[in-house]
């Protein structure tokens, strides 16, 4: 029987999510595998420290999403304990998390990619039009869930837009709006899952319409092409790599009117919600939310 510590909640933005996929994680976990215990960062920390130090933890789910456990904080703390964790190491997850390095080493492994530009002042404006394009996407530079992105604003509303972002992050990411088919692939070892096509209402799959809107469409696998379907999965498969992610990740893709695809970013900790897209496409090869979970850890306990 593996003692595993299930981290979730923290103080991040994604909290909620954190603590439904801790809670999926928990209830999902084969008990006749596995001793599983959560620990929230926000409450438990000194706990879960002493627990790893007296050798009661042998393996230690990661549900935290966003900042302190997505971007190799946590990562980093359980590497210098010595106690093996799930999913992607310190290097992919502090890379990944930001979005304008997560560019960079797309480009460098040619994968096709927006052209973008970060910002961290606001006088720099006048580089979006000529650098980007009139048509934008204006995203946090390190958040998840969506949080903060504003699509397609109009030029008068950018300078508001941007010093709030930049007020509360310090910078952002501008991002050339590519219209098009909202794909998202996920990986699982060294397999690309099916494709998932994301219908929704709202401008875009913003977190309304991941995690509150039921008229959302989530099509696995996605009505399309099986050449276009095999490079989505070719493309994911090849930024997991690029960014030296391990075990799990998920990258999110657009199709558009050409049928030319366009990666957007790399998520190096899916969430694990009933309403989360991986493991949608895992039950589309026959993996229940239990086998996800078990696939996972031993994947993990392997690299370890």
């Amino acid at each position: 029987m593996l003692r595993v510590a299930v981290v979730l909640g923290g103080t991040s933005s994604e909290r909620q999510v954190s603590l439904n996929s801790g809670k999926v994680v928990l209830e999902n976990l084969p008990k006749d595998r596995y001793v599983a215990k959560p620990y929230d960062p926000m409450k438990d920390l000194d706990r879960f420290i002493r627990d790893i130090r007296h050798r009661r933890i042998d393996l230690v789910f990661n549900a935290l999403h966003g900042k302190g456990g997505e971007d190799g904080a946590i990562q980093g703390m359980l590497e210098f304990l010595g106690v093996p964790y799930t999913g992607s190491g310190i290097m992919a997850s502090s890379i990944a998390i930001d979005k304008y390095f997560t560019k960079h080493i797309y480009r460098e492994a040619q994968i096709p990619t927006p052209p973008s530009l970060m910002l961290n002042d606001v006088n720099q404006l006048s580089k979006i039009s000529k650098n980007v394009g009139k048509e934008i996407v204006i995203k946090p530079l390190a958040e998840g869930s969506s949080v903060g992105v504003v699509v397609k604003p109009q030029v008068k509303d950018w300078p508001i837009i941007i010093k709030s972002l930049l007020k509360a992050h310090g910078a952002c990411l501008v991002e050339r709006y590519i219209d098009g088919r909202e794909l998202t692939v996920g990986v699982l070892g060294a397999e690309a899952l099916p494709v998932i096509e994301i219908r929704t209402k709202q401008a875009f799959f913003d977190y309304t319409a991941k995690y509150e809107d039921a008229s959302t469409e989530e099509l696995c696998p996605a009505p399309i092409d099986d050449r276009i379907a095999k490079e989505a999965q070719d493309m994911a498969l090849e930024a997991h790599k690029a960014l030296g992610c391990r075990v799990y990740s998920r990258t999110d893709i657009i199709l558009d009117s050409e049928q030319k695809i366009w990666v957007l970013e790399t998520n190096t900790l899916p969430g694990l919600t009933n309403a989360s897209l991986l493991p949608k496409a895992a039950a589309a090869i026959g993996l229940s939310m239990s086998d996800l979970l078990d696939r996972i850890i031993q994947l993990s306990y392997e690299r370890h």
